[in-house]
């Protein structure tokens, strides 16, 4: 399992205003706006919402750059991540956990998603059942009330471990 979450339960995935007063805590009132539309992002993802992505983001500028998925450069290639996710992972949920601001255009936030493997095939790995909760950051950049880009990276080793992609020893301290 990614790091080491507390327990939780999927109503922790529904940000109440308190929640998210806590996570945009800090923040300037421009920063807290893109957090809170980023965790407006997740909202839609979590219901489906695949017709609201303009919402959120400048869907003819926005581009992605993740090292694990090298593949998903433009929007349009990005969002096929999110609704293959949801069909395979159902009932993948994501979250935003902690965030920081720079400036009036960028935000950088700690997320978690979760699902369950039941929907269908991965890296030809057949449905296990086991529970998927990655955890990765996402530094955002905005062009107004839009995203333009997002740098993401994630805990992908623990995923693929979790998902029975791959078998990998887990030391205790590798030093010895």
């Amino acid at each position: 399992m990614a790091g080491r979450l507390p327990p939780f339960t999927l109503e922790d995935f529904t940000l109440s205003p308190a929640k998210r007063a806590e996570i945009t805590g800090g923040l300037t009132e421009r920063q807290a706006f893109m957090v809170n539309q980023w965790m407006d992002l997740h909202v839609a993802l979590n219901a489906g919402d695949w017709g609201g992505f303009d919402r959120y983001m400048n869907t003819e500028k926005m581009t992605y750059d993740n090292p694990n998925r090298p593949d998903l450069g433009t929007f349009a290639e990005w969002s096929t991540s999110p609704k293959a996710l949801y069909t395979t992972f159902p009932p993948s949920l994501y979250r935003t956990l902690k965030a920081w601001g720079n400036g009036d255009d960028e935000i950088c936030v700690l997320c978690h998603h979760h699902g369950k493997h039941t929907g269908g095939p991965y890296m030809g790995v057949e449905p296990t059942g086991n529970q998927l909760d990655v955890l990765w950051f996402s530094w955002i950049k905005f062009e107004g009330d839009k995203i333009v880009h997002i740098y993401s990276i994630s805990d992908v080793l623990s995923m693929l471990i979790d998902l029975e992609v791959i078998q990998a020893p887990q030391p205790v301290d590798p030093y010895k």
